[in-house]
């Protein structure tokens, strides 16, 4: 009885984790796809980025450095108030859904 009490605990805890994980792929449709698109192309307010392609590594620096301010180019302003209210884990999960583009 015990170890199925250790057990149900232990899938308890990874379940709430889960639950509050966030998710890349909503993140990005609320986000960017109205300038990024599906990431294979950009609008035209959207700066010519092309998104896929780019490796998760790669668009976590970015989204960090867009939101310290030590990245960026013409479209710098706003995607600093884009990324302004990201998390680390919203940056880490957006990242890896962009690099799986």
């Amino acid at each position: 009885m015990k170890k199925l009490l250790i057990a149900l605990t232990v899938v308890f805890c990874f379940g709430v984790t889960a639950a509050f994980a966030v998710d890349g792929g909503e993140l990005y449709k609320k986000r960017c796809a109205n300038c990024h698109r599906d990431g294979t192309e950009s609008s035209p307010s959207g700066g010519g980025a092309v998104l896929k392609g780019q490796s998760a590594k790669e668009i976590e620096m970015k989204l960090t450095g867009y939101q310290n301010g030590t990245y960026g180019g013409a479209k710098k302003k706003t995607m600093e108030r884009m990324v302004s209210k990201f998390t680390a884990d919203d940056i880490k999960a957006l990242a890896d859904y962009i690099g799986s583009l």
